[in-house]
């Protein structure tokens, strides 16, 4: 308890620092002449370490900390990093970043101005085992044996890669308009990647855990038993064979069904692809994009998930997002600038990878809502069909809304029935049309961990939903 109290005392003491140092920045970008300016103060340790094949390949721990400043005048940003921490610092960089905006301002197409609430908030994270306190030993100790695990697995295991990382993050966010917010995040992840070889066929298998929390979540049964998992699945699928091409009603499992809806829709929902007009989606605000059955939702409010977060990086309090209401698109998922240009209100979905790059909308938890059908159901009433599992490796266009996703692996359906484990399968075609053959919806529901990469950076995020069918598509095979 008295370990507690002290710690809770020194976060308090950092945050008020970094409001001092934040607004030293502020008022020196407003003084040069910016309109508005904000800045993002980020203390970060984390911890990565990989093996293979019983080999560790790297173990490192490091500490970011530093602040990324910006300034804004009529429609120019400008965007600045600096790692002194001190007043004299902080007032020099915010000089610097309103200086260049002003300069760039006569060459912006667009002027507007930026809006939008205000926040002043102190968000403390609780998590049973934080990683401070568990050694380097026992971080590698378990790495080694997940890889141990899939190795042991089976003879034909050729070959076995396992990543532990962990992150904490304090965060400062304050602005012009008054925002001035403390959150924390703490974000565990164990990944087990396993080859199987048999003659001439080698089948690999990627399996995960990752949300929000401390150490504890790798206490879990599921993160316990990593290792043995994937090297099941890669062993499994030497038994498998390659799936044959043609029309299919096609049975997506929670994991493909959510790597179709953020990559191929939900990145299409990002609002800045609105001024650069570089979506599918652009005309379609308040029109159909699917069956009424359809509700897409992004969500950084659930708790525990690796995509979750209270405020963003802009400092905006998060909410749900209603993407797609009964067949409908909504909403989009804004920044402070995307909400401004076009009239909307911020949603919270700003982020950045860390201070050393701009915020720009992402996703957080993104998924299709659960229906009302059973698993059995979809499956007992699809008559000739293929139920599509995980995710190999992809494309997409948001501004076509063209995809390509080849699942891990999938089983016929004939009759109502589940048969042969197929794999070399994959799913393609315009989102919106993909969208309109979704005709019955599982009342089940399962997130997978992800890091989603855009222009550059790289978030955690969580995708995934329920099983769906999607009537007639075409899929890909041998």
């Amino acid at each position: 308890m008295f370990k507690a109290v002290i710690l809770a005392g020194n976060a308090a003491l950092m945050a008020i620092s970094m409001e001092n140092l934040a607004q030293a920045a502020i008022e020196a970008a407003l003084r040069v002449g910016a309109t508005f300016a904000d800045v993002r103060i980020e203390n970060t340790t984390s911890t990565i370490i990989e093996m293979s094949d019983g080999v560790t390949r790297r173990a490192v721990s490091s500490h970011l900390k530093g602040a990324g400043i910006r300034a804004f005048v009529d429609g120019a940003w400008a965007f600045g990093q600096t790692t002194d921490l001190t007043l004299k610092g902080m007032q020099v960089a915010g000089e610097s970043v309103a200086r260049l905006a002003l300069a760039t301002r006569s060459k912006v197409r667009e002027r507007f101005d930026i809006n939008g609430p205000a926040f002043r908030d102190h968000v403390k994270l609780t998590v049973k085992r934080h990683f401070h306190d568990v050694g380097m030993e026992e971080k590698m100790a378990f790495a080694k044996q997940i890889d141990s695990q899939a190795r042991e697995y089976d003879s034909r295991i050729a070959n076995t890669r396992t990543v532990y990382g962990d992150s904490w993050t304090e965060l400062y966010v304050a602005n012009s308009l008054g925002t001035s917010v403390y959150i924390e995040n703490s974000l565990p992840r164990i990944i087990s990647v396993t080859t199987a070889k048999e003659g001439s066929n080698r089948q690999r298998a990627f399996k995960s855990v990752g949300v929000r929390g401390g150490f504890e979540a790798m206490e879990t049964d599921e993160a316990q038993t990593l290792g043995t998992q994937s090297a099941e699945l890669a062993v499994n699928l030497l038994s498998s064979v390659a799936a044959k091409g043609g029309v299919y009603d096609v049975v997506m499992d929670p994991v493909l069904n959510g790597v179709m809806v953020h990559e191929a829709f939900g990145h299409a929902c990002e609002a800045d692809n609105w001024p650069a007009h570089t979506t599918v989606l652009e005309d379609r605000v308040g029109k159909e994009v699917g069956p009424e059955h359809l509700n897409i939702s992004d969500d950084p409010t659930l708790p525990g998930l690796r995509g979750s977060f209270e405020y963003d990086w802009e400092g905006t309090r998060t909410r749900k997002r209603y993407l797609v209401r009964k067949g409908v698109l909504t909403e989009l998922l804004h920044s402070l600038e995307t909400a401004s240009r076009l009239g909307m209100e911020p949603n919270g979905a700003a982020r950045a990878q860390s201070f050393m790059y701009m915020p720009i909308p992402r996703m957080s938890n993104t998924f299709m809502e659960p229906g009302d059908w059973t698993f059995e159901e979809l499956i007992e009433e699809t008559r000739h069909g293929i139920l599509l599992c995980k995710f190999n490796y992809g494309y997409t266009d948001p501004s076509k809304g063209q995809f390509m996703f080849q699942a891990s692996h999938g089983y016929l359906i004939e009759n109502g029935e589940l048969g042969q484990m197929v794999r070399d399968v994959s799913l393609a075609g315009q989102i919106l049309e993909v969208l309109s053959k979704v005709d019955a919806v599982a009342s089940d529901f399962e997130l997978e961990a992800g890091t989603c990469g855009k222009n550059g950076q790289g978030v955690p995020d969580m995708s995934g939903g329920p099983h769906a069918r999607v009537r007639d598509i075409p899929v890909g095979g041998m």
